[in-house]
């Protein structure tokens, strides 16, 4: 049951107090969904649930190597998988990679069970995450090449007009956790930081006409 009134400092929030469905958590590579995730999961006192970690202690190798030695059939086996486990699962926080909502299987069986909500920041934003997150790995031109390569490919999952984003380029970790468990007890998105859908393109603004012929219009 949510509470009439949220306390400013989401404190005395307990894990009877959520939504019987999951809070599910997407987006691409270095966007920092796992951080959040975690913290999310830590302050409330609930299950946390990392796809990507999963795999990785089942199959007791990284995503990229099952990638490069089984090719993606395996790794979307897995991925179908675990997001039917996670289906299972209430009142959980439970972290998808952006590719695995691709799949209309996933999709299906995640939305119909959980808040879905993808976190998104500038293309710059989430490079320097990423390099902060694993500096040594990110020297290794191969390793690089293979989380730009990633990252790509997960990007797509902004593109998606039916999901809720959270842009937290310029959001610092507690604004995110703050926002987010918000978003999960009452389903309503607070703030400029949500949208739907991909940021409209920028348009440069259009130069007044010079010349003559845009000064004198005749006689």
């Amino acid at each position: 049951m949510v509470p009439d009134t949220l306390p400013d400092d989401l404190s005395s929030i307990s894990r009877l107090d959520l939504p019987y469905n999951n809070l599910v958590l997407t987006g691409f590579l270095g966007v920092g969904k796992s951080t959040i995730g975690r913290e999310i999961a830590r302050r409330l006192g609930i299950e946390f649930f990392d796809m990507d970690e999963e795999i990785e202690l089942r199959e007791l190798m990284s995503i990229a190597k099952i990638r490069e030695l089984y090719g993606d059939s395996r790794l979307r086996t897995l991925e179908h998988e675990l997001s039917r486990h996670a289906s299972l699962m209430r009142r959980a926080v439970v972290v998808v990679p952006g590719a695995a909502l691709l799949d209309a299987r996933n999709y299906r069986v995640l939305t119909e069970t959980g808040q879905v909500v993808v976190l998104t920041c500038e293309l710059g934003e989430a490079l320097r995450r990423l390099h902060l997150a694993s500096e040594q790995h990110y020297r290794d031109p191969t390793i690089r090449r293979r989380m730009l390569s990633r990252l790509r490919r997960e990007h797509e999952i902004v593109n998606d007009p039916r999901l809720l984003q959270l842009d937290t380029t310029h959001l610092t970790i507690e604004d995110e956790t703050d926002l987010l468990i918000k978003l999960w007890l009452t389903g309503e998105p607070e703030g400029p930081w949500f949208r739907y859908g991909p940021s409209p393109p920028i348009k440069p603004p259009q130069k007044p006409p010079v010349g003559i012929s845009s000064r004198w219009s005749g006689g």
